[in-house]
């Protein structure tokens, strides 16, 4: 027994030695004949033989690994059948459906919310109308009860339809340049601010008019007229550089700064301020004399640098007004639109050896001009514009006693304020481009 055990733990170490079992001997003596021994590389052998029937039976190609392992001459002999792919003619055409890309397809949505938005344009406008018609009379009705009343003792009605008709259709132009600009609702309420300051001014200081009626006239015409716009159309990035999305507009960091708005309001305040009181110290008290009918003092007129802090207090409003307007949309120029959403192109570059004559005379007229400088000068044209003949038409057609020579002398002097304050901001703004 223990010559056994000695026998099979030798077997154990050497896998090469025949072990000699004396009780085995007897009953595994045939098999022992006909078979040899077995060892760990038998052992892999036949795994091997194994699992290369397995991928013959498979129809997997082995390399044989003998020239008398009939399992691996079978295998070797069995091709792989082709895939279904290649079973389709050569000349045949391949069809390949490409995968509409994240850009591709907003595009086609922005292109679709455009089309959309086109097709409302009338319909929107039309409800703007209606609907600041109806506010600002409603609100200068009861800005009416809520003064003094003396507003009033100075104002001419209408007397025919003519006028009316004349008034209103001023008023539907103004809503008209507001909605073709594309213009926001911040944007019209700055406009309708600066077009009631000349008139505001003058019968405050001249007519004696109580500050609290014309504050209450000049947010009446500000809501009427913003409000529709704020329902209607949305606001553009630059009135709200904080939440706007990056690539809406340029030059964030000055749009969000507080102290360059601030500094930006009050030197657009100071321009208006001293060519008031410029005005005052050479012709505008013998101008008023002459064309205007009615006056009750003339005292401010002639206070000299005495008065320039109550002018300055009298239109720091206006001074924002110009910077909502004419700073901010200009310096985030080349951003997107709000009504349309989508990015401004770019200018594309001028080439002077190919370009034409005319092109040449656009590129010196206008096409030199940084995108930020042309905003900049279109709005302050249209600001001139629209100032001058806002001035013009309230105070020769709703102030009594004054001519239309007085109107033109006065509206000039804001005309021009507006003309020194825009090329003031484009020098402010010229290290942002």
């Amino acid at each position: 027994m223990l010559g056994d055990l000695l026998e099979l733990t030798t077997t154990l170490v050497h896998p090469e030695h025949e072990p000699a079992l004396s009780s085995l001997a007897g009953r595994s003596a045939p098999s022992a004949a006909m078979a040899p021994p077995r060892s760990r590389h038998a052992k892999s052998s036949s795994v091997a033989s194994t699992s290369s029937a397995a991928d013959a039976a498979n129809g997997i190609a082995t390399t044989p690994s003998s020239k008398s392992d009939p399992a691996s001459t079978m295998t070797a002999g069995r091709k792989r059948r082709p895939s279904r792919s290649t079973l389709s003619p050569t000349g045949s055409p391949v069809v390949v459906i490409p995968k509409a890309s994240p850009r591709m397809e907003l595009q086609s949505s922005a292109k679709t919310n455009l089309a959309q938005t086109k097709e409302l344009e009338p319909l929107k406008f039309a409800a703007t109308v209606v609907l600041s018609t109806v506010l600002e009379s409603g609100l200068q009705s009861a800005a009416s009860m809520i003064g003094v009343g003396d507003l009033a003792g100075v104002s001419r009605r209408p007397d025919t339809w003519a006028e009316i008709l004349g008034l209103l259709g001023w008023k539907i132009a103004k809503l008209g340049v507001y909605w073709v600009g594309d213009f926001d609702a911040y944007d019209v309420a700055s406009l309708s601010l600066l077009l009631n300051t000349p008139t505001a001014i003058l019968v405050g200081l001249f007519y004696e008019i109580s500050p609290i009626t014309l504050t209450s006239t000049t947010l009446s015409s500000m809501i009427g007229n913003s409000l529709p716009y704020y329902l209607l159309r949305p606001l553009a990035p630059s009135h709200y550089p904080n939440s706007a999305p990056k690539s809406s507009l340029r030059n964030r960091p000055i749009l969000t700064d507080p102290y360059t708005t601030i500094a930006t309001s009050l030197l657009a305040t100071a321009i208006f301020a001293v060519l008031l009181e410029a005005s005052f110290a050479t012709f505008l008290p013998a101008w008023l004399v002459v064309y205007f009918t009615g006056l009750r003092t003339l005292e401010p007129a002639h206070l000299g640098p005495a008065g320039l802090p109550t002018l300055l207090l009298a239109l720091i409003p206006a001074g924002w007004a110009c910077m909502e307007f004419l700073f901010a949309p200009s310096t985030a120029a080349a951003g997107v639109s709000p009504s349309t959403g989508t990015v401004a192109n770019p200018t594309p570059v001028f080439d002077p050896s190919t370009a034409t004559f005319w092109e040449h005379a656009y590129h010196n007229a206008w096409g030199w001009y940084s995108p930020r400088q042309k905003k900049l000068i279109g709005r302050t044209a249209l600001l001139t514009g629209l100032l001058f003949a806002e001035t013009v038409l309230t105070l020769w057609g709703t102030v009594a006693g004054v001519e239309a020579t007085g109107a033109l002398g006065y509206a000039g002097v804001w005309g021009l304020g507006c003309v020194v304050t825009g090329a003031v901001l484009d020098w402010v703004g010229g290290p942002s481009d």
